[in-house]
């Protein structure tokens, strides 16, 4: 299990330009690091969900946020059956990622702060687990991985509104935020997911051993460094 948390954290994190997060795009992540998982691995995973891949899995979080989370111990907001997670994160001017609760922000537990508990529990815990509780772990972790490297994930001293704005996309006016959440990819080409998959990952090894080099939290830093808009 710690060879396939870290193959899956590396290509995920290694995948710079692919800066969409609807559906094709978190599937479009997940297919990278699936492509570069070794064969023990992918049978590994396989067991541990059902026989399906990542890819599968890859919005699940989405299309089962309720189920899925109030079985992982997140609580009910106060919309009947609507739960919430921290999807987001918040950093200084320095870009430090800021931890545990900030005032002001929506959420005790930022989303790298989970992916690396997530990540330390399936790596010591992973044989002891239940079946589902490993499986939403791992489906979770994916998710996460993905979520924090997105633009409109991080919250900035001077934006806290996660892409609330408008910005020009060619010849019309959208919200930041939407630009990630499909219209990036949904207007460019029209690509499925392997398509994607193809065209983004080519990174070399020597590139991914640098670009995931450090822990999560360095990896939250570089992110929120090269996404901060500049007006």
């Amino acid at each position: 299990m710690k060879k396939i948390v870290l193959v899956c954290t590396a290509v995920l994190l290694a995948c710079g330009t692919s800066y969409g997060w609807a559906r094709v795009a978190h599937a479009t992540v997940a297919k990278i690091a699936e492509n570069h998982l070794t064969p023990k691995a992918k049978k590994t995973l396989g067991k541990y969900l059902n026989g399906k891949s990542i890819t599968y899995y890859a919005s699940y979080a989405d299309d089962y946020k309720p189920e899925m989370l109030m079985d992982l111990g997140f609580e009910p907001s106060n919309a009947k059956r609507k739960v919430t997670f921290p999807h987001s994160f918040s950093v200084d001017n320095d870009y430090n990622i800021l931890r545990g609760q900030r005032e002001g922000d929506k959420f005790v537990k930022n989303c790298v702060y989970l992916v690396d508990e997530y990540a330390a529990d399936l790596k010591a815990n992973h044989r002891e687990m239940e079946d589902s509780l490993r499986m939403l772990k791992i489906v979770m972790l994916v998710h996460w991985l993905g979520d924090m490297h997105c633009p409109k994930h991080i919250r900035y001293p001077e934006e806290q509104t996660l892409g609330y704005y408008k910005v020009k996309w060619g010849n019309r006016s959208v919200r930041y935020h939407d630009v990630w959440d499909g219209v990036f990819f949904d207007g460019l080409h029209p690509w499925g997911l392997v398509d994607c998959a193809e065209q983004l990952d080519d990174c070399t090894k020597s590139e991914i051993k640098a670009i995931t080099a450090g822990d999560v939290y360095d990896w939250g830093k570089d992110m929120a460094k090269s996404a901060r808009c500049v007006n």
